[in-house]
């Protein structure tokens, strides 16, 4: 089976141009190739693996703060007495 090139509706019969078409194609594909697997890839594995560290990095300090401010609710309370924050409005419509 041969190759059949065909640029603007005229076929290239020269198999010198023939091979240079094709050994240039290869390596476009190859160029393309190797950038996405060499330097797309490892910049969108580092972008996924911050932003997931950042997650959990974050669940990570609202639970310990969370369980810090329980503490030193206790803490006060045991300490001082219990006390109780009440937020009303000033102007009531009647």
């Amino acid at each position: 089976m041969t190759t059949r090139i065909i640029i603007n509706e005229k076929e290239v019969t020269n198999p010198f141009v023939k091979a240079l078409l094709i050994t240039g194609a290869i390596f476009v594909a190859a160029i393309v190739t190797a950038i996405v697997i060499f330097v797309l890839l490892p910049i969108i594995g580092v972008a996924v693996s911050l932003s997931i560290g950042f997650v959990v990095i974050f669940i990570v300090a609202t639970i310990i703060s969370v369980a810090t401010l329980a503490v030193v609710a206790l803490i006060s309370a045991w300490l001082f007495g219990a006390s109780e924050f009440r937020i009303e409005k000033s102007h009531k419509r009647k």
